[in-house]
């Protein structure tokens, strides 16, 4: 039974959201926020050199990158005055976010060609720059969740709910915003862990991206299940850098959340980390620096991998190139 797309749920108590403050010197923040626009241009590079084999799940991670670096230019404009020096940095973000939609255009190109219904299903989320609202917080530590969680993850379940709700389904005059009892119990379901958690937060943030969450009710039932998806995937992340388990999933965790305002994901450290892991000669991010190598499906899936030139990781890194434009947003903003 199809139900429509909105959120009259029990109303929570409200979690108080709190605002960052500049914890670095100015001097200290121009200098990382030039560090990583330095990582993500030779990202870049790297996939306008290998546009063709960019497949959507790279391509939505650049989609996500260009809404950063696009709100982070906005922003800049509006306060140059104030910030001089940073003049010739909005330059470089005014470009790399044109490299992207160069890099998107071919990319679009081929995969219309090749799997045009594969396409058709996720069009709404990748033919544009992946904007969402920022709103600077902390994740709420009572809400992590302890015992046996469900790490189970079905790529064909999660496809049909997001092409459901992106109104691409097989269904008889599919709407967006639409979904179904069952796809609302998989995405709301408690005690996830891994990529199934993550994907429920994604589930929640393309609802918010094509404006199936609109109304005052919905926004703050939204809030709530940021903070309690959040939450658990901190504390999935800080587990699985410990245990150098996954850096793909990894990179996802600290992205989703980031983008949204949640400070703890944007630690200095684990910036650090992450750029030991893109290669030296190519720019991009492979599997050579994990300590456990996975088996990867390779083929066009939405948000599963596909390799690339020289080892290049396609989902993995688009993945990297918004986390480094959200830590450039954050750094220079």
């Amino acid at each position: 039974m199809l139900i429509k797309f909105i959120f009259i749920f029990i109303i929570y108590s409200s979690i108080q959201i709190v605002y960052s403050s500049n914890l670095f010197s100015h001097e200290f923040n121009i200098k990382n926020g030039g560090h990583a626009l330095y990582a993500l241009q030779q990202l870049l590079n790297f996939f306008e050199s290998d546009a063709n084999n960019l497949n959507l799940d790279g391509l939505y991670g650049l989609r996500i990158a260009q809404g950063q670096l696009n709100a982070l230019h906005q922003n800049l404009i509006l306060s140059i005055n104030k910030k001089n020096s940073l003049t010739d940095k909005n330059n470089i973000i005014h470009s790399l976010s044109i490299q992207i939609e160069r890099i998107a255009n071919i990319s679009l190109n081929r995969i219309a060609y090749e799997e045009k219904s594969y396409l058709h299903q996720f069009y709404l989320i990748v033919y544009h720059p992946f904007v969402i609202d920022y709103q600077s917080r902390k994740i709420n530590k009572d809400l992590i969740e302890h015992g046996k969680r469900n790490s189970d993850f079905h790529e064909e379940e999660s496809d049909k709910c997001f092409a459901e709700l992106l109104g691409s389904s097989d269904r008889l005059n599919s709407t967006k915003c639409f979904i179904s009892e069952s796809c609302w119990n998989m995405m709301t379901s408690p005690m996830s862990q891994n990529y199934r958690l993550t994907h429920q937060l994604l589930w929640f943030l393309i609802a918010k991206n094509i404006d199936c969450i609109h109304d005052d009710i919905a926004n703050k039932n939204l809030n709530h299940f940021e903070d309690y998806f959040c939450a658990n995937i901190y504390e999935d992340a800080r587990m699985n850098l410990f245990h150098n388990i996954n850096q793909d999933l990894f990179l996802e965790q600290l992205l989703l959340c980031s983008i949204i305002g949640y400070e703890e994901f944007l630690r200095f450290d684990w910036f650090n980390i992450i750029l030991t892991w893109q290669h030296p000669d190519y720019g991009c991010f492979s599997d050579k620096s994990e300590t456990i190598r996975f088996h990867r499906k390779t083929r066009r899936h939405l948000l599963l991998e596909q390799e690339m030139n020289n080892g290049c990781l396609s989902h993995k890194s688009g993945l990297a190139a918004g986390l480094l434009a959200t830590y450039s947003r954050v750094f220079l903003q």
